[in-house]
């Protein structure tokens, strides 16, 4: 048994020392990192020697208070009776720390004489019940600290993560688990309480694996907790990509709450050695820090496919919410092969990456993991999507092997899960792209209807948006993309949305105020700042000066590497020879793709050039299958041209149009023959 554990920022290393030393020259056994040896689990054994500490010594600064492991070392000693903390500098400790008395050591220098140290020592010893100090003995030569102390989590901060699943429901992860800690639920969190769902942001799980290649894993089985907990009717979950975005950093629980919107947080830890794995988990609550519930789930790997129902089981036990077991289907689309599970994880990691080379990576490893598990219905639906990413940027005339590949890959999927609210998705996918729009509409209304089932409308809204955005209704896509901002406040991707939409709408005002608040947000804003260029391009009498200002903001950012945009940099102001740069950059071949040849349709838009961006939009919606480019804000009326009503009933919407009644937010029928766009 240690007599002192130290608990401790890694930014007050030198001051732990300090510590460190004078308990080792009053003869008491001192457990900090330094102590640990070469190849140890640090989760491991920091569990057990916090646990068998007399006193727990949590050296408060203004960097501990923001350490989540600090705060979790701190809360389990509370609640094991051990915990003796001091203050080291002027802070504002954790609120549930306020009332604990506390030795205020902030002057304290090492002196062994110093009233304060001796005060705070009598304390210590006076805790541990030793009447007088021992003889003091040499004091060891302390090393410097593992840099390891970076990632160091101590278990009672450990998170129950789970598997990354395209969609939301697929496999179930994990077994039934050994409870270290059980915590009654708090007061006043059942959901009949509630005046609305309850709201719940699951983080990324640490990877305390020895390997920092396995973090996939750690990612993966979080992803997937989240998803499972998604599908519970009285919670509301914040999606991956802003729960994800405090990945690595270490902020303070209530204001990560406070960002994402969530009263709860769910944080743990993950450690695949071998054949084994442990978990551990938390539950928080983000108002006050309080810790709510928390559990170490240790198995075999082999079990990893039991363990996610008994975890979400005991989250929502925690928030005094009834989890029906109906809704947690236990094989949906998933795999019980181990190694062809954790190759979908890896797949499905780069995937999230993004970019050309990570999607190639990803389809070798699909192709490994449905080689394994044929009937792996979601490793072949994640295929499809990376085959899709490796598209990105290739010329059309490449593009045959590939799609090939894709209606391979769709057909599997359809032929092993064709009620599935991913398939029917998958269904509406290939429709929008066909053009077939009626078929399409049934089909996407066929997904969310399936997928409303298990609460995750959010994954079915992506497909909703491709149709929506490739029919022109642009103000039911605007309030489609709100609530999704609800769900994921931090999603760059949703935010740009919301900016290119609600300029379509007209609501310039709304757009740029996102445009400014997605300033803040993490990703590449490239398209952010091309669409905010347009606006200013569209308004009265644009400055050259902003216009250029605005143009080497697009370049500072230049994920999409056009020549075109670095030559009208300096142009700007001469219409003759931008004129010409566009007309070059319609046919240089290095631009025949939608994607590019869009962004060309929106420069000669903005540059009041509307017979060239008429010329590049044909390309871009008939021959590229850009459905969504036809609606982009437009503002030099080409839409009121003759051959953008030719490009309408070439991408078969005139059809659609008239079948269906409703004609978006941007054309009217002119009795029954003609229509008009605006």
């Amino acid at each position: 048994m240690t007599d002192v554990f130290l608990s401790y920022s890694r930014e007050d290393q030198g001051t732990a020392r300090r510590f460190a030393e004078g308990f080792g020259r009053e003869g008491l056994s001192v457990w900090w990192d330094q102590t640990l040896r070469s190849g140890e689990a640090y989760d491991k054994v920091t569990e057990r020697a916090l646990q068998e500490a007399r006193a727990v010594v949590v050296l408060w600064s203004s960097a501990s208070v923001e350490s989540r492991w600090v705060r979790a070392e701190a809360t389990q000693a509370d609640r094991n009776g051990t915990l003796m903390p001091v203050m080291i500098e002027s802070c504002k400790r954790p609120i549930m720390f306020e009332l604990t008395h506390t030795s205020d050591l902030s002057g304290w220098k090492g002196d062994a004489n110093d009233k304060a140290w001796k005060a705070s020592l009598s304390d210590v010893r006076q805790h541990m019940q030793l009447d007088s100090p021992a003889p003091s003995v040499p004091v060891p030569r302390v090393t410097s600290l593992p840099t390891s102390r970076l990632s160091r989590m101590s278990p009672v901060l450990a998170v129950v993560m789970a598997l990354a699943l395209v969609g939301t429901l697929a496999l179930v992860l994990w077994a039934r688990g050994s409870s270290t800690l059980e915590i009654p639920a708090l007061p006043g969190t059942a959901a009949a309480a509630q005046s609305g769902p309850i709201t719940l942001a699951v983080l990324p799980f640490a990877n305390l694996s020895s390997d920092p290649e396995q973090e996939y894993f750690s990612d993966g089985l979080t992803e997937e907790l989240l998803n499972q907990l998604a599908q519970v009717k009285a919670l509301r979950v914040i999606g991956r990509t802003s729960s994800f975005s405090f990945k690595g950093r270490n902020e303070d629980l209530r204001v990560i709450g406070e960002k994402l919107g969530a009263d709860n947080l769910l944080e743990g830890s993950v450690r695949k050695d071998g054949k084994s794995l442990r978990i551990t988990a938390q539950l928080i609550n983000s108002k006050d820090g309080t810790h709510l519930w928390s559990k170490t789930y240790d198995r075999e790997l082999s079990a990893v496919f039991a363990l996610q129902e008994e975890v979400a089981k005991d989250v929502t036990k925690a928030l005094s919410i009834t989890l029906d077991v109906g809704v947690l289907p236990r094989v949906q689309g998933g795999t019980t092969q181990v190694e062809a599970h954790d190759k979908y994880l890896q797949a499905r990691a780069l995937y999230l990456q993004g970019g050309r080379a990570q999607a190639l990576q990803a389809v070798q490893l699909l192709h490994e993991a449905v080689a394994l598990d044929p009937q792996f219905s979601r490793a072949w639906l994640l295929l499809t999507d990376s085959l899709s990413e490796t598209l990105i940027g290739v010329p059309l005339s490449e593009h045959a092997p590939v799609e090939r590949a894709i209606e391979e890959a769709t057909a599997r999927v359809m032929e092993l899960a064709p009620d599935a609210w991913w398939a029917q998705a998958l269904r509406a996918d290939e429709l929008v792209a066909r053009r077939e729009w009626v078929q399409a509409e049934a089909a996407v209304n066929a997904a969310r209807q399936a997928a409303a089932a298990f609460s995750v409308e959010s994954e079915v809204n992506s497909t909703y948006r491709e149709f929506l955005a490739g029919v022109g209704r642009a103000r039911e896509l605007v309030r489609l993309l709100e609530q999704e901002r609800q769900l994921n406040p931090l999603s760059l991707v949703v935010s740009i949305d919301s900016q290119i939409w609600l300029t379509a709408a007209g609501e310039i005002e709304l757009a740029q105020a996102e445009y400014e608040r997605s300033k803040g947000l993490a990703g590449t804003h490239q398209r952010a700042n091309i669409f905010a260029l347009m606006r200013l391009l569209a308004s009265t009498d644009p400055d050259p000066v902003a216009v250029k200002a605005g143009i080497r903001t697009i370049l500072d950012d230049e994920r999409l590497r056009m020549p075109l945009i670095h030559v009208l940099e300096d142009k700007v102001g001469d219409a003759e020879q931008v004129r010409a740069a566009i007309r070059q950059a319609i046919d240089d071949p290095g631009n025949q793709d939608q994607v590019r040849m869009t962004v060309i349709a929106m420069f000669a838009d903005g540059f009041k050039e509307p017979d060239l961006a008429l010329a590049a939009l044909r390309r871009a919606a008939v021959d590229f299958k850009a459905n969504s480019a036809v609606w982009l804000p437009y503002s030099s009326g080409l839409r009121a041209d003759p051959l953008f009503k030719e490009i309408l009933r070439d991408i078969g919407l005139v059809e659609f149009f008239r079948q269906s009644g409703n004609w978006g937010d941007f054309c009217e029928p002119v009795g029954t023959a003609d229509f008009t766009c605006h």
